[in-house]
């Protein structure tokens, strides 16, 4: 019996393993690109004219981005953005970062609306390590910029602009600090793709961390200690016998007869072959592969003035 109990506990532990290995093999992680170091690449683009030295808020920008170790590119829309859609903004924030920077490159994207559209719509796009570092602060980021830009209705200067810049990028180093836990991960459903950290690695995975596997092991097995421990108890409760006595008791001396009985069995072999046929109208398929897409993974926001 214990052997049996065993046995079963082997193989629930075995499927387990199995069934891990399965998923992790199943798997497709990519480190993602990181930051090539080419901060020149970050900047400030101004589409209001109302910036007199663009220049200037590009190296405060490009500073940013060399300490922080991302790309930062900042845009201010203008009287020509107006007619973007809440929805059109956030995909020319994205699209324009992976165009610049590169898909699934650490960096921040950050939309200024200061068209006069109403109501304003600001937003963040991040990138990268950039969406573990940000995505819980951007409300916070938002609050923060409220305090330097005017309202949908107000008249935008460019100190407006200016003092917005210089929060935006104070923001990103005081959340820079923040750092992912291992069971941290952040899922885009445009792309379909989860963003976590992998021994202090930033990994971009159409599947979610592998810890989480690991509990799905741990359940499995606590299942099949469940399992083999209920097998047990049954087995055990159904057969209790009485202890036997020795044979010798029930036998008088000199009655007793030994016969040799013998039991014939004869085996039968069977022989199985498979018998091939040549079929040339069968028709063959090919196994279809899982379509991508072609941009980048982004977490981020958007916000109202």
């Amino acid at each position: 019996m214990k052997k049996s109990v065993l046995f079963i506990v082997n193989i629930i532990l075995v499927f387990a393993v199995i069934v891990v290995f399965i998923v992790q093999s199943a798997t497709k992680t990519d480190i993602a690109k990181g930051f090539d170091g080419n901060y020149l690449n970050s900047s400030f683009l101004d589409n209001t004219g109302l910036v007199e030295n663009p220049d200037a808020l590009t190296t405060l920008i490009q500073q940013t981005a060399q300490k922080l170790k991302m790309n930062i590119c900042i845009y201010s829309a203008g009287q020509r953005d107006r007619n973007r859609t809440d929805y059109n903004i956030k995909s020319f924030a994205d699209t324009t970062y992976d165009e610049t920077f590169g898909a699934d490159t650490d960096g921040v994207f950050y939309y200024m609306d200061v068209s006069r559209k109403s109501p304003a719509c600001d937003h963040i796009s991040t990138s990268g390590k950039a969406i573990l570092l940000y995505q819980n602060n951007i409300d916070n980021i938002f609050t923060r910029l409220d305090n330097y830009l005017p309202s949908s209705t107000e008249t935008v200067t460019a100190e407006h602009i200016e003092n917005a810049v210089k929060c935006f990028l104070s923001a990103l180093e005081d959340y820079s600090t923040y750092e992912p836990n291992t069971f941290e991960y952040y899922y885009d459903s445009a792309s379909g793709k989860y963003m976590f950290m992998k021994n202090g690695e930033f990994v971009v995975s159409r599947n979610k961390p592998p810890v989480y596997n690991m509990f799905f092991m741990l359940i499995c097995l606590a299942i099949g200690a469940g399992i083999a421990l209920i097998t047990y108890f049954v087995i055990a409760s159904n057969y209790k016998f009485k202890k036997s006595q020795n044979a010798v008791i029930y036998a008088r001396n000199g009655n007793t007869v030994f016969r040799r009985k013998s039991d014939d069995f004869i085996r039968t072999y069977t022989t199985k072959r498979k018998i091939e046929t040549d079929n040339s109208s069968r028709g063959g398929s090919s196994g279809g592969g899982s379509s991508s897409s072609s941009g980048g993974g982004h977490g981020g926001g958007s916000h109202h003035r």
